[in-house]
């Protein structure tokens, strides 16, 4: 029998500019959630832990990055690790596993090559990506084993060739997933994709998986944040897969349509019930009244302050003019509502987005002033 934690894509060193100001906090949760990784193959007395590919994002990785991703290693060297270099930290000349500090963790058996390697009595079969360049995964260099006692696992990273996930990444350094009925071995442990999936063969049995990234880094990763317990009983037996959380950051996406006002009051008990979730993002679509952009505006300022990163798209979402005469708002000023009256009816007038959106700022900003200046 033999029992492993399979993890893979840490892209340690990775800037998440994207998320702005959260990618801070993002690339810490990254690091720290490998403890967590560590601490379920304690808790589950795992053989060891099996990093299947990108554990940095390049391999001009910073020094502190490494040392700080070593110094987590060295709090577990009774755990065996077995490390994969992927195609964000292929092997090379310039290659970060080839530092010295590497060689120095006694736990630490990189899979530089395609030998099988025997660890805790299972015979690992890896096959690293050697260059960057998107090249098909040589699924021959795993050999036919069906007549060789023992588990025998295969160790890749890429994308399943034919087969498509909702959230997969370009289909580079593509794998043939027959090689696992073709040369006998027990399981195939992947990464590349970063969330996690599974693939069933004809015989409805999963012999072939991606943990998925350690910590979720966008929203398009919907299983994220996991890594996998792998347990196999003995040879051609059906592997046992349990996903574990390890990620810290949680997230979630809302779709949201605003169709009067009376929406916002729906929209705010919404928001109020994400107020545990540390990154989100609020797509809108509707229409709402232009009289109501103000209170609009200050709920998703106020939300700003509960996420971490709070993204609201409202692309699909349009402000429209009051036409009816006793509904139109005082802003207490008749040279302000003067120039309101002049803003709606070029708003009703424009029919370019690009002028209709500047219009609309425009009121918004007049009736911000008219708010400030009565309070």
């Amino acid at each position: 029998m033999v029992r492993f934690i399979q993890t893979s894509d840490w892209q340690i060193g990775m800037k998440a500019s994207g998320l702005g100001e959260a990618g801070f906090d993002v690339r810490e949760k990254r690091i720290e959630s490998i403890t967590n990784i560590f601490e379920a193959a304690k808790e589950n007395k795992a053989d060891f832990v099996l990093v299947c590919g990108d554990t940095f994002e390049h391999n001009n990785v910073g020094r502190d990055d490494v040392f700080r991703v070593i110094a987590i290693f060295n709090k577990y060297p009774e755990i065996p690790i077995l490390l994969l270099p992927g195609n964000h930290d292929a092997l090379g000349a310039d290659c970060v596993y080839n530092r010295d500090i590497f060689s120095r963790v006694q736990n630490l058996t990189l899979l530089r090559t395609c030998d099988p390697v025997e660890v805790e009595g299972t015979t690992l079969h890896p096959i690293p990506i050697q260059s960057s360049s998107r090249n098909e995964v040589d699924t021959d260099k795993i050999p036919n084993v069906i007549d060789l006692d023992g588990i025998h696992i295969g160790v890749a990273h890429g994308s399943l060739k034919g087969v498509l996930f909702d959230d997969a990444i370009d289909l580079d350094y593509s794998i043939d997933p027959s090689c696992v009925e073709r040369s006998g071995i027990d399981f195939l442990s992947l990464g590349h994709w970063h969330s996690h999936r599974e693939y069933k063969d004809d015989e409805g049995i999963i012999r072939i998986a991606y943990s998925g990234t350690h910590e979720q880094t966008s929203y398009t990763e919907k299983l994220a944040g996991y890594c996998l317990l792998v347990e196999i009983d003995g040879k051609g037996k059906t592997p046992n897969i349990t996903s574990i959380k390890c990620g810290q950051l949680k997230w979630d996406s809302i779709d949201f349509e605003i169709e009067d006002k009376n929406s916002l009051i729906e929209l705010t008990e919404k928001l109020e019930s994400t107020s545990s979730v540390d990154m989100l993002k609020l797509t809108l679509s509707g229409q709402l009244p232009l009289g109501s952009k103000v209170e609009f505006e200050n709920l998703l300022e106020y939300n700003e302050t509960q996420h971490i990163d709070f993204k609201p798209i409202v692309d699909d979402l349009e402000f429209t003019v009051l036409t009816n005469p006793e509904e139109v708002l005082d802003l207490g000023d008749p040279t302000l509502n003067q120039a309101d009256n002049y803003l709606r009816n070029l708003l009703k007038a424009e029919n370019e987005p690009e002028q209709r959106s500047e219009i609309v700022e425009t009121l918004s900003l007049l009736q911000r002033l008219a708010e400030e200046a009565v309070t």
